[in-house]
């Protein structure tokens, strides 16, 4: 179905017609407020959506002392203000029903996610699952016919990149990844705009730096390093499907729920977490989302505790293009800093620094304005899915497309990639593969029977 059969469909049709992100071992029901979603004033030319993985944090995280909507909870929620929420899809059923009973009479509650994919009526999905599932999901919604909003980091290995980016451009499907950082906070557009300006000079290279050991309650993740043990399964969790692709395993809370991003098998840690905000940001801003690094270096720091957390704590790794241009992926503190030979700069969600910054003149922050318009291809500033709902109804790209999402995160999955082997490694993007076998053996990873990803 091509973009524009797809958006007459969605004109055609009015009226109401995860796999989790984690798991918690308590259902919290959602109690009705001033939170619910604000209805619709007209349901003429309301798209239809269904939202994939819609999990509850527990408390702690994020310093939250009470269970709250996790991510995927909130880009379905999000979403819904665009359209109509008509089906949604947890692997543990209590959170999709409390998800669905945002939406009294509107939305119904599966389990299995596939429900929502074969539903004809459905336009569009979010996923908003743990990284194994992201590929999957979004390539099954892609040649369902639906447009697809994922979650960053669009996926776990560089097999599943060139697999979405290749059904991407095969279905022509409007996806818009969650690299909010492109368009959400006025520090990085506008530092994208200066160094698109050139005021920072020709040759720029970056420091892409990451927060590591962040708290969930008192301790930091990292901070007691004893071994998990197996838990009951929580009632109403198909923990097989969760693990899905995945190799089997015994179920405990640390393994899933908000703490998944720690474990190799289901993400790649901070680097794909942070890294796939920061180093995203950086190749997007520097014009180099279609080119890719040729050597990588550098080192990292494991755990090495059997039954724990296995991905890297601390990581120091060096990208270097043909060109000469470096970046550094490195942990620490929460930022990135470009510098060229004409200066540099340091931005992050927060605050935006430098010389070249206090130099600006109004004069100056006129044109960038102008140049932050052009980037974001005449689209406001400030919200990630309005963006993508724009694209759907125009039938064009968002701001975070599949095409030029890929670099990044590939470049993380090279930095893991380095770190396990403890090599220098030689990229070869023609060919898509590294000089050394042992990397080579990790840009894919085997899937369980029936849970394969094609």
């Amino acid at each position: 179905m091509t973009t524009k059969q797809t958006r007459r469909r969605f004109l055609r049709q009015a009226g109401i017609a995860s796999t989790a992100a984690c798991v918690a071992p308590i259902f919290t029901p959602y109690l009705y407020s001033s939170e619910q979603p604000k209805k619709e004033k007209s349901a003429v030319e309301k798209l239809q959506l269904g939202a994939i993985g819609v999990s509850e944090y527990r408390a702690g995280v994020w310093n939250n002392d009470k269970p709250f909507d996790g991510r995927g909870t909130f880009i379905g929620r999000r979403a819904g203000e665009f359209g109509a929420m008509v089906a949604c899809a947890d692997v543990y059923l209590p959170f999709a029903e409390r998800f669905a009973a945002y939406y009294p009479n509107q939305c119904k509650p599966y389990q299995d996610y596939e429900r929502v994919i074969e539903d004809p009526t459905v336009d569009a999905v979010t996923i908003g699952t743990p990284d194994h599932w992201h590929t999957k999901i979004a390539v099954e919604a892609m040649r369902a016919g639906k447009s697809v909003y994922v979650e960053k980091p669009l996926t776990l290995t560089m097999e599943e990149t060139a697999l979405i980016t290749k059904v991407a451009k095969e279905t022509g499907a409007v996806v818009q990844v969650g690299s909010q950082q492109r368009d959400e906070f006025d520090t990085f557009l506008t530092a994208a705009a200066i160094v698109k300006s050139g005021r920072l000079g020709e040759k720029i290279d970056v420091v892409c730096s990451c927060p590591v050991n962040e708290k969930i309650g008192k301790d930091g993740i990292f901070d007691k390093r004893e071994p998990f043990k197996p838990q009951p399964v929580p009632e109403g969790l198909n923990w097989d499907k969760w693990l899905g692709p995945t190799p089997q395993e015994d179920y405990f809370l640390e393994r899933c729920f908000y703490n998944f991003r720690y474990w190799f098998a289901y993400s790649g840690g901070i680097v794909t977490d942070w890294g796939a905000h920061n180093v995203d940001f950086a190749v997007w801003a520097l014009g180099r989302t279609n080119d890719a690094p040729v050597e990588i270096s550098g080192e990292g720091k494991f755990p090495n505790i059997e039954g724990w957390y296995d991905v890297a704590e601390e990581f120091n790794v060096l990208f270097k293009y043909k060109d000469g241009m470096s970046l550094r992926l490195q942990s620490g503190e929460n930022f990135v800093l470009l510098s060229g030979e004409r200066g540099r700069i340091r931005v992050n969600r927060q605050r935006l620094t430098g010389k070249p910054v206090e130099d600006l003149t109004a004069k100056d922050r006129e044109e960038l304005k102008e140049l932050e318009t052009e980037i974001l291809k005449g689209k406001r500033s400030g919200d990630h899915m309005r963006n993508f709902f724009e694209a759907i109804e125009e039938g064009v790209q968002p701001i975070s497309d599949v095409q030029t999402t890929a670099a990044g995160i590939n470049m993380c999955h090279m930095a893991n990639i380095c770190l396990r082997t403890g090599k220098t490694l030689h990229w070869n993007q023609d060919a898509y593969k590294f000089d050394e076998e042992e990397a080579n053996a990790l840009i894919a990873r085997p899937s369980r029977k029936g849970y394969e990803v094609a």
